[in-house]
């Protein structure tokens, strides 16, 4: 029995330069969420993956801060330190890894920080 999957994939692109960009993977999320990116670099872009939209981009980065709040559907960029109202979010990290924000610590002056993720899976068909 086929299950349909609720969430929506979303390349990831980065680039230092605007003209060679690489993969940072696909962010899976349902419809509507927001997507945090670890590793971003200067320069980002994305597209819903199916079905293949525009990509969105290049987004420039706004702060330097460890993490990047991609809105998917508005098309904006934005670099934060994640609070409590970002955990629970997809974090796509380098490589295309996708976890789950389950809590995000940081000193006052931001030179140490302490973060987890959850990860899931599931069988497919085969």
């Amino acid at each position: 029995m086929h299950v349909s999957n609720p969430h929506e994939a979303w390349s990831v692109e980065t680039s230092r330069d605007g003209e060679r960009w690489r993969s940072l993977g696909k962010g899976w999320v349902f419809p509507g969420e927001p997507l945090l990116v670890h590793g971003a670099s200067s320069l980002i872009r994305f597209r819903r993956s199916e079905p293949k939209g525009d990509w969105v981009g290049p987004l420039e980065r706004t702060a330097d801060l460890p993490m990047t709040l991609l809105e998917l559907e508005a098309g904006r960029r934005s670099e934060l330190w994640p609070g409590e109202e970002h955990l629970g979010l997809p974090v796509l990290l380098p490589g295309g890894e996708v976890g789950r924000l389950v809590s995000f610590e940081h000193s006052p002056d931001g030179t140490r920080w302490t973060w987890s993720l959850r990860f899931e899976g599931e069988a497919s068909d085969r």
